[in-house]
């Protein structure tokens, strides 16, 4: 979704239902949350973030001001009030500030601010003690977040806390009592490179460049566990990956999607991930072949573990997938060839030619009904196309055209950490939080 698009689906939403935009409780659908519940809620988690941080010793020095990324109907920025000398709340959909302005409970300490282009340029640098973002990148095209996860490090003052919350990829698992996550150590041993890979499907059919999510799961056949995170620089991951092979088993394209596993994989244990990949441009018979990796290092096919090879018949258009052509039957054979006595015969007798021109006498005739039939249609067109309004409007109110639409996005963890390096910034803490299909990360980061 592209960020115009973005800024239409959300001012939907902050018309027709703001408050459940920002928090989907599906109990509270259709303006059934309670308002001071629903900041209660806010000065909730503000108060836990803030505790934490005091805890771990990672609370900023000076409380002067704070910046609310993704505010929406204010919820978040009205609970730093009670913390902060100075908040910010920016967003792109102006209904749901004009709902965070009525509710402003402090207009001497709290401002709101609508945000036209995909970058933070109202902000200078080094302009927030802390920063907070939650249930807002996820919602954004990995272009977008991606750019302003290095704003948001670029606003922070030296020595500041930033605290945002993305999800990292797709999972379908429900954590076990026993799951745990536990960074990796470095290089695997040679013999832990053991796999058995399947998948959710046997083979696919799909169009040219389209995106689809297959559901892998991986069991581990080797005598060392699988650490589920990387190091403390984001490096040697263990990541479920495929590349594309053609039909032969040559390399067409190396190294095209990256999925984590959610927890740690113990020895004869199975983890499932959801894979993100992309077909190739141009249709023909592909395999895709899935294996796992451990970045930075190698990956297990290379070390004589079993990878998976699964049949794609790749298509173009709205044709893909391909099907066999129908067969067409032949022609019957003329009258000619058929009776070639008769035919002499009436040839001879003339009732070949008058039949013939009956036929085009006939045709002539139904030419000069049809232009009539079109003629008449034409002039009377619009009472014709009234026939069609009422089935054309049942349409509309069908598919509830004009509501507001979200989605949701993935980056993987490793890549949010380099953004957050090259920015300037440093990753203290990545805190997993799994929802209902994504594994998601809250990261706590403090800038150099």
């Amino acid at each position: 979704m592209r960020f115009g698009t973005l800024k239409r689906h959300w001012g939907r939403l902050g018309r027709r239902d703001p408050f459940w935009a920002v928090l989907t409780d599906p109990d509270k659908r259709g303006g059934r949350w309670d308002v001071t519940e629903f900041f209660r809620r806010g000065a909730l988690e503000v108060d836990a973030v803030l505790a934490r941080a005091q805890e771990t010793g990672t609370a900023p020095a000076v409380r002067r001001r704070a910046l609310d990324f993704g505010c929406g109907a204010g919820r978040l920025t009205q609970a730093m009030a009670a913390h902060f000398t100075q908040c910010d709340g920016v967003d792109i959909s102006e209904p749901m500030l004009r709902i965070a302005r009525q509710h402003n409970k402090f207009p001497d300490r709290c401002t709101y601010h609508l945000n036209v282009v995909p970058d933070l340029s109202l902000f200078a640098d080094a302009s927030f003690d802390f920063v907070y973002s939650t249930l807002v990148l996820q919602h954004m095209a990995p272009r977008y977040s991606t750019r302003y996860i290095t704003e948001l490090v670029r606003v922070l003052v030296p020595g500041g806390l930033l605290v945002f919350q993305l999800p990292s990829h797709r999972s379908t698992d429900v954590p076990p009592a026993e799951a745990k996550q536990t960074p990796i150590s470095g290089r695997l041993p040679h013999d832990a490179f053991r796999a058995a890979l399947t998948a959710g499907v046997s083979s696919l059919s799909v169009k040219a460049g389209e995106q689809i999510t297959i559901e892998v799961t991986a069991e581990n056949r080797s005598t060392h566990p699988w650490p589920a995170l990387p190091d403390a620089l984001g490096r040697c991951q263990i990541n479920v990956a495929n590349h594309w092979l053609d039909e032969y088993g040559e390399v067409v394209q190396r190294d095209d999607g990256r999925c984590s596993f959610s927890w740690d994989v113990d020895p004869g244990a199975r983890a499932s991930a959801m894979l993100i990949v992309t077909a190739p441009a141009d249709e023909g018979v592909y395999l895709l072949e899935l294996d796992l990796v451990q970045e930075d290092v190698g990956w297990f096919g290379e070390r004589a573990s079993p990878t998976l090879r699964l049949p794609v018949m790749v298509g173009k258009g709205l044709d893909a997938p391909r099907r066999p052509p129908p067969i067409v039957p032949q022609d019957p054979l003329s009258f000619r060839a058929r009776y070639p006595r008769a035919y002499r015969a009436m040839a001879a007798s003339g009732v070949r030619d008058a039949y013939w021109k009956y036929r085009r006498g006939l045709d002539r005739v139904r030419t000069a009904r049809d232009r009539a039939i079109v003629g008449i249609r034409d002039r009377f067109y619009l009472p014709r196309l009234l026939n069609y309004l009422p089935r054309l409007l049942n349409w509309l109110r069908r598919r509830d055209f004009m509501a507001g639409r979200m989605e949701m996005y993935c980056v993987p963890r490793a890549e949010v950490v380099s953004i957050v390096t090259a920015a300037g910034g440093r990753v203290i803490d990545v805190v997993e939080e799994w929802t209902p299909g994504y594994q998601s990360c809250r990261y706590w980061v403090r800038k150099n």
